[in-house]
């Protein structure tokens, strides 16, 4: 049940609020007749106040209303009303041209309009006959005025999209989700919050390049997904429906183009729910080809991402090659992996790459990388694991490794006083600086080497 009363309170314009507030103590007291009279004078009122906002902001097809309203202001009365009364026959059809409302909610306030005349002159009924409207479709007038104007913002389904679409390409772009949820789907009538969705899902899958977007479509469609998410926080039917418009272009799209889109929307579940098994089986396969390269072949960073989704069961079973892919490939693109989204998935590889580390510069990749963003997750089993093959590879102990074992320790403090005991054979055996021990001891609570500490 609609909340009407909670409506009538978001009504858009202040000037309005009074006169829509009227109108509803009209329909609870039972008066539908003077509800439905009300309804659509504030009707009238919000349009005309929107066309003038509109005019200001340079519309050009709101320039006749505008200056019909002016000159009926400017006017006597006996002039001025045959121009209102001329108005207001046009007015929903100036409202559709100016895309403040569409076709359908133009014929919603027709009905209201036509009721209203019945309302005020029950002369023009065969034999005279008062017209005797009921609350409940006085409600329902009402209803259809807050839904299709009242409670909007003058935004106009075209140039809404196009504030969005320059919003999001501007230099400056800073991702702010209750900015942009607020400013293009809260404020936005329907029709215009569907076609800013599928602008978002469009440029977001298919990275189309566009003469009018100023940067790269990459980068367009990386922020593209970003406010894709947000929507789909907002309304994710709405999210779903146009990301799966965009199937049939993706299906047909440039590889490239296909694992890019999987990389940046991957785990948005409007988009795999979205994928065909046709689609579904060709990203799969080109999946099994990144697992089949030569030996100690690095990765890309659109291919890391894609890996990454091997962290959400969903997509394991979607895409059964993330899971042998991940496994086949070599301990340096394996952390580059789990760079771009730590998870517990992850944590029993943890052992397997430190022990598999070979320089100093590997070994503060893969804590830098894979160890410390997994540290809380890690279950005590794990830990363990991970600081024995620490503390065993000679080639962890290099550039920043020592100040790191430190900064393991408090990433894992969901584990608790338990794992101080973890750390005793790396504190006994530690030869490295007397800063780091003393640290690592503190930290710890436990007692440095007297070889060190002499």
């Amino acid at each position: 049940m609609i909340d009407l009363e909670e409506r009538v309170n978001r009504v858009f314009n202040p000037d309005l609020r009074p006169l829509v507030r009227e109108a509803y103590r009209c329909y609870v007291s039972g008066s539908a007749r003077g509800a439905i009279v009300l309804t659509w004078t504030a009707v009238c009122a919000d349009l005309i106040a929107k066309a003038q906002i509109l005019h200001e902001e340079g519309e050009t097809e709101a320039k006749n209303l505008v200056d019909n309203v002016e000159r009926a202001q400017g006017s006597k009365e006996a002039e001025a009303i045959p121009i209102m009364l001329t108005l207001e026959k046009t007015l929903l059809d100036t409202a559709e041209k100016l895309e403040l409302i569409d076709f359908t909610q133009r014929k919603q306030l027709e009905r209201i309009r036509d009721d209203r005349h019945l309302c005020a002159h029950p002369s023009i009924r065969p034999l005279g006959e008062l017209y005797e409207p009921t609350t409940e479709y006085a409600r329902a007038h009402l209803v259809a005025a807050l839904e299709a104007v009242l409670i909007h913002p003058p935004s106009q389904g075209r140039k809404i999209v196009d504030s969005f679409l320059k919003h999001v390409v501007d230099p400056g772009f800073v991702y702010d989700t209750e900015y942009l949820t607020h400013t293009f789907f809260d404020r936005v009538r329907p029709s215009a919050r569907s076609k800013v969705v599928e602008a978002a899902a469009k440029f977001a899958v298919l990275a189309i390049d566009d003469p009018a977007i100023t940067i790269k479509p990459e980068q367009f469609a990386d922020r593209m997904a970003k406010c894709l998410r947000s929507f789909a926080e907002r309304d994710a039917d709405l999210v779903k429906k146009a990301v799966a418009k965009q199937m049939t272009r993706f299906g047909t799209a440039e590889p490239s183009v296909q694992l890019q889109a999987l990389a940046r929307l991957g785990d948005l579940p409007a988009f795999w729910a979205a994928l065909g098994t046709p689609v579904s089986n060709l990203l799969n396969a080109k999946i099994e080809t990144i697992g089949t390269r030569a030996p100690y072949k690095e990765i890309t960073t659109t291919e890391a991402k894609v890996l990454a989704l091997v962290a959400l069961p969903e997509l394991r079973e979607t895409l059964p090659a993330l899971t042998g892919t991940f496994g086949n490939l070599w301990y340096i693109p394996r952390a580059d992996i789990i760079e771009q989204r730590p998870a517990p998935y992850f944590t029993p590889f943890l052992p397997a790459l430190l022990k598999e580390v070979g320089s100093f510069d590997r070994g503060q990749e893969v804590a830098e990388k894979a160890v410390l963003p997994c540290a809380g997750f890690l279950t005590l089993p794990e830990l363990e694991q991970v600081l024995t093959e620490w503390n065993d590879n000679d080639q962890c102990w290099g550039r920043a490794m020592p100040g790191y074992v430190v900064e393991l320790y408090v990433r894992t403090s969901h584990l608790g006083d338990d794992r101080k005991k973890l750390w005793t054979p790396i504190v006994d055996a530690f030869e490295g600086d007397s800063r780091t021990l003393a640290l690592l001891a503190s930290v710890t609570e436990q007692p440095e080497p007297s070889i060190i500490s002499s």
